[in-house]
């Protein structure tokens, strides 16, 4: 196996961590509607003993995540002198991914610093707070729409690079990835419009 093969599937491994993490965090997220569900789960989920180890592996994961990423990236550019055949009818110019990326890791990095500067004993109020605010709902949903475009994108290369290239497959992770982003916008645009 080359160095570049390496990286790929830490790449991968440490995406499909945090894609776990994601569809946990939206299904927990959605209890939301539920308030006994969603306080008895948070006064579990935000002990000790639980909250930091899962905190730990989501940050260890997505340092791994970038920096095979960072690593690939450079490593392609220098490799690669006439780019790959495009199979997307859409094509989204470098810069443009490279921007998205660093937009999404801001987004991940204000969310994370919001949970732990929170009272862990009044995640749903938190919540009701943040987002009766019109600008943390942009805020929440851009990072969402950001988020969904990278794991479509992702997700999609990681089957090419599978040599699963059909277009059911591709349906099907489309419909993945617009549940998981409807099932994160759902509680804000819930509040949002309730406050």
């Amino acid at each position: 196996m080359t160095l570049l093969q390496l990286r790929k599937r830490t790449m991968t491994l440490a995406g499909s961590v945090m894609t776990a993490y994601l569809i946990f965090h939206m299904l927990t997220n959605l209890s939301f509607f539920s308030a006994p569900a969603f306080e008895q789960f948070y006064a579990f989920y935000n002990q000790v003993w639980i909250r930091w180890p899962l905190l730990a592996l989501v940050l260890i994961a997505l340092f791994i995540h970038v920096k095979a990423a960072m690593a690939i990236r450079i490593k392609n550019s220098q490799a690669r002198q006439v780019g790959y055949k495009k199979h997307d009818k859409l094509h989204i110019p470098a810069p443009l991914v490279s921007l998205s990326i660093v937009l999404l890791l801001i987004f991940i990095l204000v969310h994370i610093g919001q949970t732990l500067m929170l009272d862990t004993s009044q995640v749903r109020q938190a919540m009701l707070d943040w987002f009766s605010s019109g600008w943390m709902l942009l805020f929440y949903l851009a990072g969402l729409l950001i988020l969904a475009m990278h794991l479509l994108h992702s997700l999609v290369n990681v089957l090419q690079t599978l040599g699963i290239s059909s277009s059911m497959h591709r349906l099907s992770i489309s419909s993945g990835v617009v549940l998981l982003t409807i099932g994160f916008a759902a509680v804000p645009l819930y509040i949002w419009i309730t406050a």
